[in-house]
């Protein structure tokens, strides 16, 4: 997979410029000639060489009836922050079985920073051609944490009152607008937690293996396992290190 991850950065290397066109979407979200480009290499790339396996992705799905492994892809993960001259999106791709992540990248083409795991064999950050174990950060408290926390008009969790109550707690909290970016730094101990309000999977399935091979923690907003549905559909995620995970889990349900 990191073959086809690079391949899709070089995409999004390319065509990342101001002024970039777009579409709108139906959920008023935009869509980009990077996105669909880089979902079609997906489904090329699976379907010639894995043609027994499933690809769920946020602009198009490659469907094998039956089968036991499913891709769950985001080809630009932060749309809005790409096509608004942000360097901070990042290519997306997991393996699951079940409800069990196997395999899974997290791509910051910008900056060439490949965040992988699989299971039981750890987490890494291969950069500059080197690559390296990491580890969640140790930090215990909400207090002084570091969360991001991304929601929109009318997500399925609204979490306005949860960003302030974090904060009269004492937490930074960011709404980038892109969720596995800051993924890929609470695994390597730059963040403490990201909490996600959306219903689909794309980018939580890679988040979670990552995170619990760094040793973090996964659960969906309701703080119980992490279920993915037949399409790929979740109820939100809270991903931490796992020193206070379930004051978040205690601090979203207050606020609900």
């Amino acid at each position: 997979m990191a073959k086809l991850a690079r391949q899709a950065g070089y995409i999004m290397q390319k065509n990342f410029h101001l002024g970039m066109k777009r579409e709108t979407k139906e959920d008023n979200t935009p869509l980009t000639e990077t996105d669909t480009a880089i979902n079609d290499l997906v489904v090329r790339w699976i379907s010639k060489d894995y043609p027994h396996i499933r690809v769920i992705s946020e602009e198009g799905n490659y469907n094998v009836d039956g089968a036991e492994y499913t891709i769950l892809c985001d080809p630009v993960d932060g749309t809005i922050p790409f096509c608004r001259g942000a360097p901070i999106s990042t290519f997306v791709i997991s393996v699951i079985k079940g409800n069990q992540p196997l395999a899974a990248i997290i791509y910051d083409p910008f900056l060439e920073r490949m965040w992988e795991a699989e299971h039981k064999l750890g987490a890494f950050l291969n950069i500059n051609e080197k690559c390296v174990p990491i580890r969640v950060s140790k930090h215990k408290t909400i207090l002084r944490s570091n969360i991001c926390m991304i929601w929109w008009d009318r997500s399925p969790y609204h979490l306005n009152d949860v960003c302030a109550k974090l904060m009269d707690e004492g937490a930074t909290v960011g709404n980038p607008l892109t969720i596995a970016y800051y993924g890929g730094l609470l695994a390597s101990g730059e963040q403490d937690a990201t909490i996600f309000p959306g219903q689909k999977g794309w980018e939580t399935a890679a988040m979670q293996l990552i995170t619990e091979e760094a040793g973090g923690m996964v659960t969906d907003i309701y703080g119980d396992p992490m279920k993915y549905g037949p399409d790929g559909e979740i109820k939100g995620h809270i991903i931490s290190n796992g020193q206070f995970h379930y004051q978040l889990v205690n601090t979203i349900a207050s606020c609900q």
